[in-house]
């Protein structure tokens, strides 16, 4: 009789645990590519499942612009698959000579990469290929499933956006720098140096970090939107800012992707319950 009474206490208390363990109903959304095969596979697009349909709906047309708008697609009765089909003929094929192309004329493929799907938050990461060729610079997408809404970072940070533009700006500063010195060290060569340094924007580039960043912080920041580029990971924040250059400097190409862990930013709103999750404090209240 013990040994049935204790199997009985086991198994309600893993039943609680599983009942705990549910993931709320919309808080995360089903995603899986639209469904398509040939030429039209080129274009892996996302595209949501949620309780709420009129929701998914609007997530659903946010992730199929960044192909529709580039090929100028303007159909609102077609469906996914005719889209991407119909973008794929646009980009890639010939119709003088009724081939296919190897290349393409302007975005000829998309990737995509969920980086958070929890807690009534998604955040998705584009890879682009233009003319066949790997566009080095990331697109991203952060979603509230509640309501559909595209997010900026304003939404859901309650650090300034001034302040988060300064934090990135000295991160950018130091990495540039950091990536410059060792060129210098790598080349020896003084014509190599200033050519990186002038792709970095760097006007003073040999000077000492200290004075470095302090004049990369006081020069303009036109490179640096109001409307940060930003996605959500599990564990951190993650701002972004490309360097532009050609192909032949992609030997000098800087990683684009900052790193901010939760604790170092303030997280509101839709956040706060992540954050919480990676070990961020609580944010405290204002009196």
């Amino acid at each position: 009789m013990k040994q049935v009474l204790c199997a009985w206490l086991a198994a309600a208390l893993l039943s609680g645990a599983g009942a705990q363990a549910q993931v709320a109903p919309g808080s995360q959304a089903s995603v899986a590519p639209v469904a398509t095969t040939g030429p039209a596979a080129r274009f892996q697009v996302p595209q949501v499942k949620l309780p709420n349909a009129a929701v998914a709906r609007r997530i659903n047309q946010e992730l199929l612009r960044l192909v529709v708008e580039q090929h100028g697609l303007e159909n609102a009765t077609a469906s996914p698959r005719q889209l991407l089909t119909a973008a794929a003929r646009e980009c890639c094929y010939d119709e003088l000579t009724e081939r296919w192309r190897a290349g393409g004329n302007g975005l000829t493929e998309l990737e995509y990469t969920v980086l958070l799907n929890q807690d009534y938050l998604l955040s998705v990461e584009f890879q682009l290929y233009y003319q066949g060729l790997n566009y080095p610079a990331t697109q991203h997408l952060t979603f509230d499933l509640r309501t559909g809404n595209l997010l900026r970072v304003t939404d859901l940070l309650a650090d300034s956006p001034l302040q988060l533009r300064r934090r990135l700006r000295a991160a950018v500063s130091r990495r540039l720098r950091e990536e410059l010195s060792q060129v210098a060290a790598n080349y020896g060569d003084s014509a190599t140096v200033a050519h990186v340094a002038e792709l970095y924007q760097l006007a003073n580039w040999n000077a000492a970090p200290a004075r470095g960043l302090a004049e990369d912080l006081a020069a303009p920041d036109e490179d640096f939107p109001e409307h940060l580029e930003f996605a959500l990971t599990p564990k951190e924040l993650l701002l972004f800012h490309p360097v532009g250059m050609s192909r032949l400097d992609f030997e000098f190409l800087p990683d684009e992707m900052y790193r901010f862990p939760y604790e170092r930013v303030q997280p509101k709103s839709l956040l706060v319950p992540i954050a919480r999750k990676a070990g961020a404090p609580k944010p405290s209240r204002k009196k």
